[in-house]
């Protein structure tokens, strides 16, 4: 069924993104993140799978053009409207809302989607999206510069080992931005590291 279902999720991000390689990208280092912080989370297969069609599918938004509400909700839209044969109502509902928080606000009991989920699915959610945040920051130039990623996990903190292939000044302020979620739900600080050098975003130009 993971196949299976692996194939609807590429179909979908094959027919709506205009950057795949961006969107891969993300999933890859996405994946990264949750493998090297399972020791924290605990989550299986199910949950990988789901963190992995959130992080290809969330960017299909910008495949409607502008819009109001921002290409963030029209993913999740996109993604829930989609006829899914091999995803179920919940799976699904977990994509879109992991989809949904990869930017701007973090999920928000305000907010009725949110709300409406069961509690452990709002803890998948909530760890889900705060890794996608994260992976999608690694990739702020969508250039591809941060090329793998691997967390040590520390009594206080959460070290991101970077592999970088160029500048990525831009990904350092961007994962200083949106890593609020990944602070909230593992409750550690976090810290990037380059060649075993400590990294920290530097002002806006």
């Amino acid at each position: 069924m993971s196949d299976k279902a692996r194939e609807e999720i590429l179909a979908l991000m094959e027919a709506r993104e205009n950057k795949p390689i961006h969107v891969q990208h993300v999933s890859r280092l996405a994946l990264e993140l949750f493998d090297g912080l399972i020791p924290l989370h605990g989550f299986g297969p199910r949950e990988r799978l789901l963190l992995e069609a959130a992080a290809l599918l969330h960017d299909i938004g910008h495949s409607e053009g502008l819009t109001p509400t921002g290409h963030h909700k029209e993913s999740a839209r996109l993604i829930r409207e989609h006829g899914w044969q091999n995803l179920d109502r919940c799976d699904v509902e977990i994509v879109a809302q992991v989809s949904r928080y990869h930017r701007k606000s973090m999920p928000d009991l305000s907010h009725d989607e949110f709300r409406a989920v069961p509690d452990f699915d709002k803890r998948i959610i909530q760890c889900l999206a705060s890794l996608l945040r994260v992976a999608d920051s690694l990739d702020r130039a969508h250039e591809q510069r941060v090329t793998g990623v691997r967390v040590e996990i520390r009594p206080n903190q959460l070290v991101l080992h970077l592999s970088a292939n160029g500048p990525i000044e831009r990904e350092v302020r961007a994962v200083d931005k949106k890593a609020d979620l990944a602070i909230a739900i593992f409750q550690r600080d976090l810290l990037l590291m380059v060649d075993n050098r400590p990294v920290a975003p530097t002002p806006w130009p």
